[in-house]
């Protein structure tokens, strides 16, 4: 598994393995581990699963409105094969967002 945080106006860290899951196969379904509200630095009420498949899920804080982050947009749409139009307020990711793949 490779585990990527990706904050606005940062570069992207590669964070520890350790904590983290995948979605389950069988189910598609996508928990949110404890250790995520940590990384992103969130309540657990705030985290969204915004983005999963197989092979990869990605985490963002809810309703985010802190500055763009371009890098996360980038990897996110690299995942999952949504693109993200940076004119779109409605699709610009906003805040931390962390990328789990496998």
């Amino acid at each position: 598994m490779h585990d990527t945080l990706y904050l606005p106006q940062q570069p992207p860290q590669a964070v520890p393995v350790e904590g983290l899951s995948m979605p389950d196969p069988a189910t598609g379904f996508a928990r949110v581990p404890e250790r995520v509200p940590v990384l992103l630095d969130c309540a657990p009420e705030l985290v969204d699963v915004l983005a999963s498949g197989p092979g990869y899920v990605a985490y963002s804080v809810f309703d985010c409105e802190g500055p763009a982050n371009p890098a996360a947009m980038v990897a996110v749409a690299a995942v999952s094969g949504v693109a993200f139009d940076s004119e779109d307020e409605d699709t610009v990711l906003r805040g931390a967002v962390l990328v789990v793949t496998g």
